[in-house]
């Protein structure tokens, strides 16, 4: 305990204030060097460098909610919730940034902003780590391999993260001297990605295959190559590759193009090769796509009970860590049980408590409907549904034909009225309309209630329970993805299906491990009912389908929209749900806007795909330019 504490005084030591961003350089030679005196010492300093990775599983701050899949009522101020920043009235601004990545020093933010960030100290203290581990006197060449490895994934995944967050960022190629000359302008787009790149590939020549039990969760080298992979798709994608429609006029002050201004197919051959790369480094370290029963005759039943718990575990269990397809994830169980309070709906209480479960950051109507059909189809493209009117009520039934005869994904994932929910040790009924246990009730001083009349299912589980007598919650523990295995499978599958036109042999085997697992058909069984495997943009759109399918509720909708030029079509336009106010199935299946009060939503491109710079960053380095559309 004495030893963690010193560190931790040590840590601390090295973080300093100042005026400019970059300008983080070490105190002390002594300090530094008391870092490196023993191998559990260094060790508790390499760990430390985890620290400075964002939250991206926060619903309150995580941008990654302004994704088009989830969405929370009109309750909650702007400033409180940060996310909403990019969404509504234009609050997102140089001199008004809600998320402080670049840098914590600005002036002024404004109340609630986030401002905890130290990604650039955490790359300083990376190159540091680089710099003294073989002077560790008691370490192994193993740990000192590690540490070196997990210092090269640091730089190049806090490099990466400014990059998604920000567009392109200045180069740190070194650890920074005190009279180091700072104000130099950003690199471009593909000099960004390069530098990156090549850090990973360095971390993963250092980097174990997989982690000892004592050590899970940090890197590894298949984290290393499937994030490279992940870095060379967005690049090769429309939100960068060639578009001058954005960013003909995002140069720096010597005239220099931050963006790409023509199209460059073979950026789609290097995502390629790098995400084949990925998928075998994974699978000779035993990565896979998680199955809890891969046999049986019931192909639906055995892919909902796959995809399920793939997130939240097999039925009944109360702790479940996915170590076989989760590359890096997320396990601070205090925000991920805050998550599932504000996730699951209402339950005990026959009006309105806020003691319970909230149930107000629900799916969005898009979320509802990517998903696939039973067959493994769009619904307008499936022969079996393309000429239903999907909003209406079949005689007889209970719920509109939207919710019937969809993938297993679908019913994994989304909690829909008269659908089945687990919850509370078991599996109920969701009643959602007006006057029912799960209703939103239509008093706006209500904050906690679904916008939309759905409510996210896939990250709730039946060991998620609240006690009414007691006011006492028992929670799942799980650990929430930043990347998995299935991404890097269906990277491949994209970037082939962009360079060549069409899928191989190989590029259907990787797309059609992830729908075989969800317990789809294989992609071109299923397009032989609607006229053969497509290709060129039809095959794209099937693919993108795919991914939002998949990844639905993980924060890459964030990404992906972005990178494909689609976020605006989604987070600008006026949400729809159902008509809450209804208490007869016809009167509730009306399909109507999402009431969100005196927000409005400006989302803009390309001004919203990109964070601001901070002004007092451009005020201080007069060679920083602002990114588009602030």
């Amino acid at each position: 305990m004495k030893k963690i504490f010193i560190i931790m005084a040590l840590v601390l030591g090295l973080s300093v204030t100042s005026c400019n961003f970059l300008d983080v350089v070490p105190e002390g030679k002594a300090t530094i060097d008391d870092l490196y005196k023993t191998h559990i010492q260094t060790d508790q300093f390499v760990s430390s460098l985890y620290w400075y990775m964002p939250n991206r599983f926060y619903f309150q701050s995580s941008l990654e909610i302004c994704g088009g899949d989830m969405m929370s009522g009109f309750y909650g101020s702007v400033r409180y919730f940060k996310w909403k920043s990019m969404v509504f009235d234009n609050m997102e601004t140089p001199s008004n940034t809600y998320v402080a990545m670049w840098s914590q020093s600005a002036n002024n933010y404004p109340s609630g902003a986030l401002t905890s960030y130290r990604l650039w100290e955490g790359i300083r203290n990376a190159y540091n780590i680089i710099a003294n581990a073989d002077n560790v006197p008691d370490a192994t060449d193993e740990e000192k391999s590690m540490w070196k490895g997990e210092a090269y994934w640091a730089i190049a995944y806090l490099h990466h993260t400014l990059l998604e967050y920000y567009g392109p960022v200045i180069i740190v190629d070194h650890e920074l001297s005190a009279n180091e000359e700072l104000n130099v302008p950003r690199s471009t787009y593909m000099e960004c990605v390069q530098f990156i790149s090549d850090m990973y590939d360095k971390a993963a020549e250092y980097l174990p295959k997989v982690q000892d039990p004592l050590y899970y969760g940090r890197a590894t080298k298949v984290l290393a190559k499937a994030l490279k992979a992940r870095l060379w798709l967005y690049a090769a994608s429309p939100q960068i590759n060639g578009n001058s429609e954005w960013y003909s006029n995002f140069v720096n002050p010597d005239g220099t193009h931050l963006i790409p201004q023509t199209y460059d197919k073979e950026l789609w051959k290097k995502a390629m090769d790098a995400a084949e790369d990925a998928i075998e480094e994974g699978e000779a370290d035993g990565y896979k796509l998680y199955e809890v029963s891969s046999s049986g005759s019931d192909d639906f039943q055995r892919g909902y009970d796959n995809y399920r718990a793939a997130f939240i575990g097999p039925d009944g269990s109360s702790s479940f860590y996915n170590n076989v397809e989760d590359l890096f994830s997320y396990n601070n169980q205090r925000s991920i049980a805050y998550n599932t309070k504000n996730m699951a709906p209402r339950t005990g209480y026959s009006s309105y408590n806020s003691a319970g479960f909230r149930g107000y950051f629900v799916p969005t109507m898009d979320a509802v409907d990517v998903f696939l059909s039973k067959n493994g189809l769009p619904m307008d493209v499936d022969p079996e549904t393309k000429n239903l009117d999907l909003y209406s009520i079949a005689s007889g039934d209970s719920t509109v034909l939207l919710h019937r005869n969809r993938e297993p994904r679908f019913y994994a994932a989304i909690g829909y009225d008269r659908g089945d929910y687990d919850l509370n040790g078991g599996t109920m009924v969701l009643h959602c309309r007006r006057g029912e246990e799960q209703q939103n009730d239509g008093i706006l001083n209500n904050e906690y209630q679904t916008c939309t009349g759905y409510y996210v299912k896939k990250w709730v589980s039946k060991s998620d329970s609240y006690t009414v007598s007691s006011k006492t919650f028992t929670y799942n523990k799980y650990s929430y993805p930043y990347i998995r295995f299935a991404e890097v499978c269906l990277d491949y599958a994209e970037a082939e299906a962009e360079y060549y036109g069409s899928l191989s042999a190989k590029g259907l085997e990787y797309l059609n491990k992830v729908r075989n697992r969800a317990g789809l058909p294989n992609f071109e069984t299923s397009w032989a009912m609607a006229g053969g495997t497509p290709t060129g943009t039809k095959l794209i759109n099937a693919i993108r389908q795919e991914r939002m399918s998949e990844f639905v509720f993980e924060g890459r909708w964030y990404f992906d929209l972005r990178r494909w030029k689609l976020a605006g079509d989604y987070i600008q336009k006026t949400p729809k749900g159902w008509n809450l106010a209804g208490t007869t199935a016809q009167d509730f299946y009306k399909l109507t806007d999402v009431y969100e009060g005196t927000q409005t939503r400006t989302f803009k491109s390309p001004r919203n795909y990109w964070l601001a710079i901070p002004q007092d960053q451009i005020n201080i380095n007069p060679n920083l330019v602002q990114n588009p559309g602030y």
